[in-house]
């Protein structure tokens, strides 16, 4: 999806911000955009906190391991939150053309071991959004 010179600018900033760490930049940028373009900021940054929850819990959860005592609750939040983040990614990319759609579904959505993956890339991008915000004082694109 074509983005405006606004977010593409955004994302360079971003970018540079998150170490270019940024792996789904493009696909951020179409979030961003549809956040933008159909007035709903709040989703993207609803999103934008979930996800960087998600990214943390995740990495705890590996760290510590199945067999930690708290393994077990911490799944059942990961679980509770990804569904909401992967419901508002839905809703925002619903916003897009058919053809985006699609993409999103084949690339993220995907119940497979890629699909997940490559679903956590993008949160972790997603939540470079959040940083954003925490360290700029809620300034917005």
């Amino acid at each position: 999806m074509p983005v405006s010179a606004s977010t593409t600018k955004f994302l360079e900033t971003l970018d540079a911000f998150s170490g270019h760490t940024l792996t789904h930049r493009e696909d951020l940028g179409t979030l961003v955009e549809l956040s933008s373009l159909h007035g709903r900021k709040d989703l993207l940054n609803r999103l934008s906190f979930l996800a960087k929850f998600v990214c943390r819990v995740y990495g705890i959860m590996k760290r510590i391991g199945k067999d930690d005592e708290g393994y077990t609750t911490l799944e059942q939040e990961f679980s509770k939150n990804l569904e909401e983040a992967i419901a508002l990614t839905r809703t925002l990319i619903g916003m897009a053309s058919q053809d985006e759609r699609q993409r999103f579904e084949a690339a993220y959505f995907s119940m497979t071991q890629a699909g997940l993956h490559n679903l956590l890339a993008l949160f972790r991008d997603v939540a470079w959004y959040k940083n954003w915000l925490i360290d700029h004082g809620g300034e917005e694109v």
